[in-house]
């Protein structure tokens, strides 16, 4: 290989809903050296909306086909080969299980020599599953977990080899912890004055999942002794039900649903705690910002999620779905501020040390130049 000649990396990403795990792969595709990797982006249905997440400086490549079922399997499968050898693709990344395996099974057809997926979390395997991802984990060079709980996940679930596995945890943008005239003008444009205690939530309402509402009623225990007001940030198809949860239990007026946003480090600064009680969760970049940006943190004690939150050390740990324990968590934060501003300072650190974008960036690099010595010659 010529020193000038670039190494052509295709990601694929599905961003429907743009996720965290888009933006992942998106982090991921900046940080790779620039004099050695050329990334180019098979999007598959991407949103109006989205459009501008991705640099202009990549790439891309759109296939309109949003639902890959039946017969638009096999014309996605037969684009993806056409653009591997159009574009020479040497590796290939893409995201876990759908649209992963198509991926896969087109990289290996085509004799890409290095095939990559990513597992974000703790996703339901039946029968079919397991022996779809053992098949193809014989053909899949290097498997990316976002941590180590959910890497020991995939190894049990698709039998892959732990040498094939390499942990590259989820990362953010440091943020200012102190608050700034954009998140005081949001807490003014909700009618809340700088002193009133916010906390937030920041994950789309498709599902129970994130907690939502365990939330609402905690909220609600806590309503007459410590008031606290609720920002939820994100859409979704349980909205309109969590907006009536709220109302049926007097808190209309206390919980505010913002939809989607794009603003959500202003958002952070007007919180003053921030929540996750997922029931389940890989490795939440919400959470990463939120400490990022120096909030205390209340998540459930699933998943990856101990992995970030070392409990009363940079944030407290609750079980999952236990309403009682998320509000003593919320009470005790309100009744002991020097305890609140301790864990919010513990937070940010950790993140600085463990979770920055160059962080991600070196592991990343390390994994593809290993790989590339190995299988490019």
């Amino acid at each position: 290989m010529r020193p000038e000649e670039k190494i052509n990396v295709l990601m694929v990403i599905k961003p429907i809903q743009w996720s965290g795990a888009d933006k992942v792969l998106m982090d991921v595709a900046t940080r790779l050296n620039k004099d050695k990797y050329k990334v180019i982006f098979a999007i598959i249905g991407l949103h109006p909306e989205q459009e501008f997440a991705i640099p202009d400086s990549f790439t891309q490549i759109r296939f309109d086909t949003p639902n890959l079922h039946g017969w638009r399997q096999l014309l996605f499968s037969c684009k993806l080969c056409w653009l591997m050898w159009k574009y020479k693709i040497k590796i290939i990344h893409m995201n876990s299980y759908h649209p992963g395996n198509y991926c896969r099974l087109a990289a290996y057809l085509m004799r890409v020599p290095i095939i990559i997926d990513h597992w974000h979390g703790f996703g339901r395997f039946n029968f079919k599953r397991r022996m779809i991802c053992r098949l193809f984990n014989s053909f899949t060079d290097l498997s990316f977990a976002v941590s180590a709980g959910v890497g020991e996940y995939v190894h049990q679930q698709c039998g892959t080899d732990p040498a094939k596995i390499r942990v590259l945890y989820n990362a953010v943008d440091l943020v200012p912890c102190q608050k700034s005239q954009e998140s005081l003008k949001v807490r003014e444009e909700l009618g809340l004055t700088p002193d009133q205690p916010v906390v937030g939530l920041v994950a789309r309402l498709d599902h129970r999942a994130k907690g939502h509402l365990e939330l609402i009623q905690a909220l609600a225990l806590l309503k007459d002794r410590h008031p606290l007001h609720a920002l939820m940030v994100g859409g979704g198809r349980r909205q309109e039900e969590m907006r009536e949860l709220a109302a049926s239990l007097g808190l209309q007026d206390k919980v505010h649903f913002l939809g989607n946003r794009r603003d959500v480090p202003v958002l952070l600064q007007a919180m003053d705690i921030f929540v996750l009680p997922s029931h389940n969760e890989g490795v939440s970049l919400a959470v990463l910002e939120a400490m990022a940006a120096g909030l205390p943190v209340i998540v459930s004690a699933v998943g990856g999620l101990p992995e970030i939150v070392q409990h009363e050390e940079n944030g407290l740990l609750i079980p999952p779905k236990d309403v009682e324990a998320l509000a003593r968590s919320l009470a005790q934060l309100r009744e002991n501020p020097d305890l609140a501003r301790k864990l919010g300072k513990k937070a940010r650190e950790h993140i600085e040390a463990h979770y920055s974008l160059e962080r991600m960036g070196q592991v990343a690099n390390a994994a593809y130049d290993e790989l590339v010595k190995e299988k490019i010659k």
